[in-house]
Order: C-alpha cells, then structure tokens, then sequence
C-alpha cells in the first residue's frame, strides 16, 4: 500500500505535528510524505537519547518494501553506531572487544496500536531478522542489519556480554496499557529471549506524549544532582568559577555515568582523550581490587576521577552539575560500572569536579590529567588549539555559508534555531576533509579510530590553515541537501556522497592542492568555494559531481551500494574523469 503524501491528513495531534515538522525543516526533510517525516522523527528522538553525537536518519530509516516490519534501526558497537558490517571488524582491530545494542523501531501515524503488527514485528525479529536463516525477501537496508548482526555473533567470542535488543513502538495515539496488547508484547519479548541470543530484550510502546518527550530531551544538556558531602573546597584559581576535591560513595558516583535505564553514558566521556581500553592490566588491577571486597584500598589506590562542569548550583550538600564531562577516569568508570553487582558504598571514589567556562582551562585540565599516564599524542588532537581556531573561523563566517562546528557533544543542543545538517561534529570534519584533501572517500564508511589511525598525521595539525576544512564541510552539507531533494529513486547516491568531494574539487579547480598548511590554501578555497553560496547555486555542481561518479561507477562495473562505496579504483576513476571533464570545459 502506498504510503500517503505530505498534503493527506494523517491522524496527529497538533503539538506531536508541529514538532515533527520543526524537525523536518531542521534536518531539509521538508519534501518527504508525512508518514515518512514521522519515521524519521521517531529513529531521530529515540536514537539520540541513546547515542549523544550527531548523525544522520537517513542512515537508520528503511526503505520501502521488504522492510520485515522494520522502519528504522541502529546498531550500536561499543558506544559507536555501525555502518555496516566491516564497521565491526575496524572496532574489533582496535579495541579488541565488542559491546552490543540493537535498537529497532517501527513507527506508524496511526491513532491506535496495532496488535497484529506489534505481534508481526516480534516474529520477524525472531524468526527472520535474528534466524539463522531467512525465509522471506527483505530489502537492501534490511540485508545490512542482518549483515552487521551476522558479523557480530561470528565474532561471538570477542563479545563482552550478550547484545541488548531495544524495541520501539511508536504511533501518534496514546498507550493505555490495554491487556491485550500487554500480553502481545509480554509473549513477543519471551520468546526472543527465549532465543538465548541477548542478555536483555525491552519491547516498549511509545505514544504521542512520549514522542514528544523524547524529543525535548534531545535538545537539553545532561544535568545531575549529587549529594556530595566529603570534600573540601579549593582556594580561588584564574579561569575556574569553583573547584572541589574529594571523595563520593559509589552510589553517588554511579549517578554521573548512567542513564535511566542504568546504562552507562557515553557522551560524559567525549572529552575523555582515549575510549574504554578493555581488559588491559591496569583496569584488571582495578577490577581485582573490587573482586577481592577491599573496598577500603580503592581510594588508595587509585588516582580517581576528574569531572569538568560547565555549571554548578550548591544548595547545601547537593551539587547539581550541568553540561559535565568526565575528563579523566573513563577506564574507572567502565570498570566500576562493569562490577557493579559487587559494590556497594564502602567503596569511595576520589573525585575532583571542577566549575569553568573557559575553554584554555578546561583543555590544560584534560591534557595534564591524562598525561599522567601512557596516552598516544594522536589522542590528543580534538584538545588542541587548531581545533579552537577552527571553530571561531567557522562561526566567523557570513550568513549565507554559516555552519557549526561541534568540538563538544551537544554543543549547540539547546540551540532550537540551527538546522542540524548545518552542525559539524568532529568525526564529521575527519570524514570530510579526509575524502576531499586527502582522496580517502573509500574509508569515510569506517569506524572513526581506525580512520584516525590512517590520516592521524595529516589531520588537525597547528600549521594547517582553517579553509580546507571548512570548504569540505561546506560542500557536504550542500550535497547532502541536494541529495534529500531528489527523487526517490536517485538517492542511492548517498553512500557516493564522500566521493562527490573529490569530484567537486578535481571538476573545479585545476591548480594542484600542495597543502593545508600553505598559504596558498585559501585561494585555492575560496575559489571552490563560489560554487558553494546557496542551495540553488550549488545545485549545478552537484548535477555535475553526482554524474561524474555515477560514469565512474558504470565504467567500473560496480554497482549503486555500500560496498561499492569502498573500492579504491573508484577513487583514480573519478578523479580522471572530473580531470577530463574540467579540461574539456576550460
């Protein structure tokens, strides 16, 4: 059945419509039908309040037909959602470890809940989604959740425990905890329990209120209120509003790193310089000590946490922190979390909190902490001071090319009048300049350390002029905005998109790009950079680009997919035939 368009009445109450359609206009999905902007607006609002940084839905929204009941998914892989299923073995190469969440979603403009496909979705989980085999025909965006899920439970044995499965149910009525539907979803959850396949499985229905609710949330900074009544106040220090030391009982300490569903937050360790580093001898150490119940040596024994909190309110002996990251201690968090069956609170954490807006300060604590022990240089580079350059010559820049570049998670959440396309998360800029400067656009699909790891030296360096960086961002933002407009059938050029860059460049410009570190960089930008004024100025470029890569698809002999996305061959094609093309016009 065809889905209705953008102009049908869809059954939808007026705050849950105009939030949708604020958030339509935000992410340029205007064009899409009504049923489909609510798809999107579901995998949006329910993602986000499990994964903290950017991303974008069309990434989780499945097509049309052979969806299996499916109308979104993430995979989420060791706090990093999964692109596809070479994604898990770039994670499994540097952590050495998989942690697991399958979060699924339908969601359906009805009034009403639907039994029958509440029910169905339940059984093609079980007997299709997470089969061994599958008996029924699905759609690529299908085949690729089943290929992630396949490539995790073929590395079975490097999982840290069982993978949770979240499912969603949302529609635009109201859940009224009716005792048949209850018992659908109740029977469902068991029997894919009953598959032995997830440490947990979650079926949740989700109405309009709750809709709504989740995606309030996704504009709000993360706030906790803590009793924290042993520690000592630091005297007055330049550039920091307060400063504290101290100790928490675990119970306290838990409430900075976990949701409310008790799971760990991972966006208050994004400051942090390295990830959660697995089962290495340090953290066996720490882990051992909480083992062994000497939880009178821990404070003693470890160098404990650093918390840097953009604001704090005091009342009494209850801090509330505001906009906080945990700067130094993401290897005692996850260990701590990991053995939380066995703590109670004679275990203290030492922990320092600190008050600050500025930046300098924040930055020279989270170095000079993590210096104390081994860190690699590469994992320090978000922190440096090319990365604070960057982002003033980003907000520097007039209206017509303004973007936002995101140093810190949720930077700009609470910011209602930004379109979010216009938001540049870092391992965004990575991806971008990486495709258009240094020709990798066959690893833009990559799990961004194994990424780092390739273009670390060639990235964010202190002698690299801010042009280069911004042009890439500015070019894919345009693209991808001419990409949502087209029609249906021709966006399967979005898995190409990193290559349109370096069509872009080669298509425009014929001068050799020596350098982001040469002063010979912006002209060579701003001259790119004229094809990129408006929407409508660049939609010429981007007609050009997305034929030059579709050629250099066809003269391949590749198809319009993921893995296509990933041949190197593709990248000499369609740098010579943008070459050819320029020459021809010039």
């Amino acid at each position: 059945m065809n889905k209705p368009t953008s102009r049908e009445k869809i059954p939808m109450d007026p705050i849950t419509s105009a939030l949708v359609d604020e958030f339509a206009q935000s992410s340029s999905l205007e064009n899409l039908t009504a049923s489909q902007k609510f798809e999107h607006f579901c995998a949006f609002s329910i993602v986000s309040n499990r994964y903290s940084e950017e991303f974008e839905t069309e990434d989780l929204v499945v097509g049309d037909g052979g969806d299996l009941n499916v109308d979104a998914f993430a995979v989420k892989v060791n706090g990093r959602l999964a692109s596809d299923a070479d994604f898990v073995d770039d994670v499994l190469a540097v952590n050495g470890y998989l942690d697991v969440e399958f979060i699924i979603i339908q969601a359906k403009t009805s009034s009403n809940f639907d039994g029958a496909a509440i029910i169905a979705l339940g059984d093609n989980l079980k007997h299709q989604i997470f089969a061994e085999t599958q008996t029924m025909p699905f759609n690529s965006d299908v085949a690729r959740l089943i290929e992630i899920k396949e490539r995790i439970f073929a590395n079975a044995a490097k999982l840290r425990g069982n993978p949770t499965l979240r499912i969603f149910y949302a529609c635009t009525g109201n859940w009224n905890n009716d005792n048949y539907l209850v018992a659908a979803i109740n029977q469902k959850k068991t029997d894919l329990e009953n598959t032995n396949l997830f440490s947990e499985v979650q079926y949740q229905p989700i109405g309009a209120r709750s809709i709504q609710e989740l995606f309030r949330q996704t504009r709000t900074s993360i706030v906790r209120e803590l009793v924290f009544s042993n520690q000592v106040t630091l005297p007055a220090i330049d550039g920091v509003e307060a400063a504290y030391l101290g100790y928490l009982p675990y119970s306290e300490f838990l409430k900075l790193i976990t949701d409310e569903d008790g799971e760990i937050i991972k966006s208050v360790f994004v400051d942090n310089v390295r990830d959660f580093q697995g089962q290495n001898p340090v953290n066996e150490d720490i882990a051992e000590t909480i083992r062994q119940g000497e939880f009178d040596q821990f404070a003693l024994r470890n160098n404990g946490v650093t918390v840097v909190a953009r604001e704090i309110k005091v009342t009494s002996n209850r801090y509330t922190l505001v906009d906080y990251q945990i700067v130094n201690g993401c290897q005692t968090s996850h260990v701590l979390f990991q053995n939380s069956d066995n703590v109670d609170d004679n275990l203290l954490v030492p922990i320092k909190v600190i008050h600050t807006t500025n930046e300098e300060v924040s930055q020279a604590v989270t170095k000079s902490t993590n210096r104390q022990t081994k860190v690699e240089e590469s994992d320090l580079l978000a922190l440096t001071t090319f990365q604070r350059d960057l982002e003033d010559y980003y907000s520097n820049q007039p209206p017509e090319y303004r973007l936002y570049y995101e140093r810190r998670t949720k930077q700009y959440a609470n910011r209602n009048d930004i379109e979010r396309g216009r938001i540049v998360p870092i391992s965004m800029q990575l991806k971008s300049f990486a495709s258009m400067f240094i020709e990798l656009p066959n690893q833009a699909s990559r799990y961004q350390g194994t990424l780092m790891r390739s273009v670390g030296s060639q990235v964010f360096r202190e002698n690299h002029r801010p042009e280069p960086y911004f042009l890439s961002s500015l070019a894919l933002y345009r693209f991808e905005v001419a990409i949502r407009r087209l029609p249906i059938e021709q966006r399967d050029i979005r898995p190409f998109r990193f290559y349109l860059l370096l069509a872009f460049r080669y298509l425009y410009e014929d001068r050799t790009f020596e350098s982001a570190s040469k002063r010979s960089a912006e002209a060579y930008c701003e001259g790119l950079k004229q094809h990129l004024v408006n929407h409508d100025v660049a939609k010429p470029a981007f007609d050009a680009c997305e034929d030059v890569v579709r050629t250099a698809i066809a003269e391949l002999g590749l198809t319009m997919d993921r893995d296509s996305a990933k041949s190197r061959p593709l990248i000499d094609k369609v740098r010579q035939i943008s070459q050819q093309r320029n020459t021809a016009r010039t």
